[in-house]
């Protein structure tokens, strides 16, 4: 008779996302996901390819939880300002998680870029300042916009400068009305 299957895919995805997010992509190994799971290897190699085939599915795992959230939280009225502040304590909060994603450059870059891309994207289409905006327009500010936020998520991750909030808001809103200048 045929072993029953005991650790299923998702088991194996929720622990290589909890391990990137505590230890970062150098956790991110078969063996040290095994090692979480207290299996060995191969049930991880059954139901995926490879670990670049892992990747992919945490790819997604990770987007839904930015985007479920991360930002979600209401800090401020201002939804653009709102969302990059969000940015700026996922920073704060979970360096390790955040140092990972955006530092380490170990998943798709540009897929982990187009998450807060299209989250702020979409507050653009809230807000005044940047609702008529064409989307050529909207995606110079936010290039430059987000430049300023993830230059400050960085050094905030890093423990490079300190946190206060309402500095923050004030440095936030300043860097959006310079690249609305900028744009304009």
């Amino acid at each position: 008779m045929a072993r029953k299957k005991t650790i299923m895919k998702s088991s194996i995805l929720d622990t290589a996302y909890e391990v990137v997010r505590k230890e970062g992509f150098d956790g991110f190994t078969a063996r040290n996901i095994a090692k979480e799971m207290n299996c060995s290897t191969q049930p991880i190699y059954l139901e995926f390819k490879n670990m670049n085939d892992l990747k992919r599915e945490l790819i997604i795992r990770i987007k839904a939880h930015l985007t479920e959230t991360i930002y979600t939280q209401e800090r401020t009225e201002h939804p653009v300002l709102n969302d990059a502040l969000n940015y700026l304590y996922f920073a704060k909060e979970e360096s390790t998680f955040f140092k990972a994603l955006y530092l380490e450059n170990r998943l798709d870059a540009k897929k982990v870029y187009t998450i807060s891309r299209d989250v702020v994207l979409d507050s653009f289409n809230e807000v005044s300042e940047t609702k008529e905006l064409t989307e050529k327009e909207k995606e110079k500010v936010f290039g430059l916009f987000w430049s300023s936020v993830h230059g400050g998520a960085s050094f905030i991750a890093q423990e490079l400068v300190p946190f206060h909030e309402e500095d923050l808001i004030q440095y936030l809103n300043q860097a959006f009305q310079t690249s609305l200048k900028l744009v304009q």
